[in-house]
């Protein structure tokens, strides 16, 4: 069972990491492309713009998901410094915690954005939904608060084990 789960792991983890290098090479792509065409021949794509700005909000939240895996996340660890070795653990264990809960909350509260962008549908560009360029946040937090849950419990049972 283990071993299903590590293979489902990584092929989530390849998915991550793929859209994350295919959205950023086919951003940089086409903001050459078009200063290009507007600075060389005074034209360009009438909705280039509203992509590379809907593509900048999803690799903003695919980079915190893999800065979440790596657990390369931003912290501000000056007090955790100070403490024994045993709260150092507590610290740890409610920092990951509270973090997925603030992803839980976030989740909840993105997906009732991104619902409401649904039922009252408008366009961002072409003929591509908005909501659909705004799904990644639900599905961002949601896997982010995952990951957070699983790290406090993972280093809640490493924490016992090793009071053991």
């Amino acid at each position: 069972m283990s071993e299903v789960v590590a293979r489902l792991l990584r092929w989530i983890h390849r998915l991550e990491d793929g859209l994350l290098v295919t959205f950023l090479l086919t951003m940089i792509v086409l903001a050459f492309t078009q200063i290009v065409l507007r600075n060389g021949f005074d034209t360009g794509f009438s909705w280039a713009d509203s992509l590379l700005r809907v593509m900048v909000l999803w690799i903003a939240l695919l980079g915190a998901m893999v800065a979440t895996r790596e657990r390369q996340h931003i912290n501000i660890d000056i007090i955790s410094r100070f403490l024994p070795a045993y709260a150092q653990r507590i610290a740890q264990v409610s920092t990951a915690i509270f973090a997925s809960l603030v992803c839980a909350i976030l989740a909840k509260y993105t997906y009732n954005f991104v619902q409401m962008e649904f039922q009252a549908p408008s366009m961002a560009f072409a003929q591509v939904p908005t909501w659909l360029c705004e799904s990644i946040m639900p599905i961002s937090f949601s896997i982010m608060s995952l990951r957070y849950c699983l790290f406090a419990l993972q280093d809640a049972i490493a924490y016992q084990g090793n009071a053991a």
